[in-house]
């Protein structure tokens, strides 16, 4: 596509505009999930038109292999290199970032998008989802903020509470589920991947947290509510223990117990997982789509941003499904020259189910079925579901009890029932549970129904005991 500029007062985008700039050097695109949305042109200042590019102006060009045409505002450029100039342009949505919404915190996504509707000077974003129900979106307060870091970018936004993937399209604002689909496209070695490799990360995790809410009283002191230290149990690098504040302001409307704060940093620990590190994978690969020989297969070789596609992994002998996070669109070629894959909860090996043998060997490849299909969280507990029909839940709970009862002397012992969230499991999981600590242990752990275990533990202590235990569920 030959990319056209617009000025900047322009809506529509339906015309040649200020004309087509037909002597454009490269033109790509850049798109992330939730994230940047951004246009870099090089234009000769020989070239025709090249005295209507202004700051300020758009330039209207393709994101994708569809045929819809996005604008991007011109924001920096560079000095001329051999009579040459690099622009810089970010899309239209970025100018959400000097509307100014003001207002109270609201409790659902309908009424968060009524109130930065209203926002100042004028918002001429219309806003959609297809996420129902309601949630706490405490990001304003009363507080004046850009519409832009209402939607996502501080905590307590809409995609901090409501979670989902967005589509900047034009002056409409669309909040997904999931905004991509499964698409049947293999990334293969020796036919479409040309390199792969994985980032790992460790700067930002830690193991610990000490939760706290900040707040005023009824009579306008200020109040501040410190939970106990919640410990993961797991350590970085298998040795280090990291722990941080963890601000849990924007979890409750009102004044927490100490209980219910520390309840939360259970829940959000369980959630996040922060002793994980941050990891992506990067996959460098040819869509057969672009090539003139596999034209005939565009169809059924198509994919594009959030998609989840297949990729195999040579070294490894096994595949998995990850989604597609971040894509570079050549508008001139018409075609993607770049594709990331997303950050994974797991490491690589774990997300495809590779074992190392004792002669440090990989294990046989995955079968078809040995997916995982479907993930995600439940109250405190983190689930996945697998394509051959394995779950697996698992959970860290700290709970307290009465004086233990006598066993066996010097033995004592208590009983706790946890429940399961409805939804995971259809009948009794097979159960592990184990404790850190050096005071009690956990003698027997069975599950009753889909959503009933009932823990044992054993201390020789006669006083009442403080439990932290890791509970892992699972079905064969």
């Amino acid at each position: 596509m030959i990319p056209i500029l617009y000025e900047s007062y322009e809506t529509e985008f339906e015309s040649n505009g200020l004309g087509r700039l037909r002597d454009c050097l490269e033109c790509k695109v850049t798109e992330e999930r939730n994230g940047l949305y951004e246009c870099d042109f090089t234009y000769p200042i020989t070239g025709a038109g090249y005295d209507k590019i202004k700051l300020g102006r758009i330039i209207a060009v393709r994101h994708d292999d569809t045929d819809d045409v996005q604008p991007f505002d011109i924001v920096s450029y560079s000095r001329p290199i051999d009579g040459k100039v690099t622009f810089h342009a970010v899309h239209i949505s970025y100018r959400q970032s000097g509307i100014t919404v003001t207002g109270n915190n609201v409790n659902s996504l309908a009424d968060a998008f009524d109130l930065i509707k209203n926002a100042q000077p004028i918002n001429p974003f219309t806003y959609e989802t297809d996420i129902p129900g309601s949630g706490y979106v405490a990001s304003l307060n009363g507080t004046p903020r850009s519409v832009r870091s209402v939607l996502g970018g501080v905590e307590g936004s809409i995609l901090d509470t409501f979670g989902g993937e967005y589509e900047w399209d034009k002056w409409t604002v669309r909040l997904w589920r999931s905004r991509g689909v499964d698409r049947d496209f293999s990334v293969r070695y020796g036919v479409n991947m040309t390199d792969y490799g994985e980032d790992v990360d460790y700067s930002q995790s830690y193991t610990s947290v000490v939760p706290f809410w900040s707040g005023t009283a009824q009579n306008g002191a200020p109040v501040v509510v410190v939970g106990n230290l919640i410990d993961t149990n797991e350590r970085l690098y298998d040795t280090r223990a990291v722990c941080v504040p963890l601000d849990l302001t924007d979890k409750f409307e009102g004044q927490p117990t100490q209980k219910q704060v520390e309840e939360m940093a259970v829940s959000y620990l369980n959630s996040v997982q922060p002793y994980i590190p941050q990891q992506s994978i990067r996959v460098d690969f040819i869509r057969l789509s672009d090539q003139a020989e596999y034209a005939n297969f565009a169809d059924l070789e198509t994919c594009r941003l959030c998609d989840r596609i297949r990729v195999f992994f040579p070294d490894y002998g096994a595949e998995g499904r990850f989604k597609i996070v971040r894509t570079e669109y050549d508008v001139l070629l018409e075609r993607f020259t770049s594709m990331e894959l997303g950050a994974l909860s797991t490491t690589l090996s774990e997300a495809l189910g590779i074992t190392q043998g004792a002669d440090g060997k990989s294990s046989a490849p995955l079968e078809q079925d040995d997916v995982v299909k479907e993930t995600g969280v439940k109250g405190v507990w983190n689930y996945r579901k697998w394509a051959n029909g394995r779950i697996e839940a698992w959970t860290a709970q700290s709970f307290e009890s009465a004086t233990p009862t006598v066993w066996a002397s010097p033995i004592r012992y208590m009983d706790k029932t946890i429940t399961i969230p409805a939804g995971i499991f259809s009948s009794a999981p097979n159960i592990i549970a184990t404790s850190p600590s050096t005071q009690y242990w956990v003698v027997g752990a069975t599950a009753s129904s889909a959503t009933n275990i009932t823990l044992r533990l054993a201390t020789v202590s006669s006083s009442a005991m403080a439990t932290a235990v890791k509970i892992y569920a699972y079905t064969n």
